[in-house]
């Protein structure tokens, strides 16, 4: 009976140890799986980030641009002559024109000034306009969704980087119990194999 028991005791072992075995290669297979598509999406995510960040450079830049032609322009006339610049494409030249200011009163009583636009530029800087309160209705809404995409981007981040935790066995204290588990598991299998063995 004797022999009987040790070949028992002997195919249990080996049918254990291939099971551990293909356990531990499907879970080293799932962990490279895991590691390749984080690493590809790390760089998705840091190509996106780079994207962002030259486009937030150009566009501070031309913020920044905008803002001195503003501070630039400080008088009436320097309005008048910088006004057509910013103006779309039009088919006429707008003209303004500004009474003479050299022999008036201050600036506050100062008669007003008069432009004049041909009639063929009407429906164009109408179209601006309007394309222009778009632009900002646009431009807020995108601001807003750019907020809650960040925010949204925060959270993948996290739940990729649990996913990579927990791929990987989760913490230290984690991995730390679950060995302790498996080796007083394996240690009671041994034990009570070897006192099968003795009987």
């Amino acid at each position: 009976m004797k022999p009987t028991l040790d070949i028992v005791i002997c195919v249990v072992a080996l049918v254990t140890a291939a099971l551990l075995t293909d356990a531990w290669r499907s879970a080293r297979h799932d962990s490279s799986q895991l590691a390749a598509t984080v690493a590809a999406q790390n760089a998705a995510i840091q190509q996106a980030g780079d994207r962002e960040k030259q486009r937030d450079a150009q566009l501070a830049a031309a913020l920044a641009t905008v803002q001195a032609q503003k501070r630039s322009v400080q008088t009436a006339q320097q309005a008048a002559e910088a006004i057509p610049s910013v103006l779309p494409p039009l088919p006429l030249p707008i003209s303004i024109h500004e009474p003479n200011l050299s022999s008036m009163p201050p600036p506050e009583d100062a008669p007003p000034a008069f432009v004049s636009i041909p009639q063929v530029d009407l429906k164009p800087l109408y179209d601006d306009l309007q394309d222009c309160r778009t632009g900002r209705l646009e431009s807020d809404t995108l601001k807003r969704d750019l907020a809650d995409e960040k925010t949204r981007s925060a959270s993948l981040l996290q739940e990729r980087d649990a996913a990579v935790a927990v791929a990987h066995g989760g913490t230290f204290w984690t991995r730390l119990k679950r060995g302790a588990k498996w080796f007083a598991i394996g240690a009671a299998a041994g034990a009570a194999a070897a006192a099968v063995a003795h009987h």
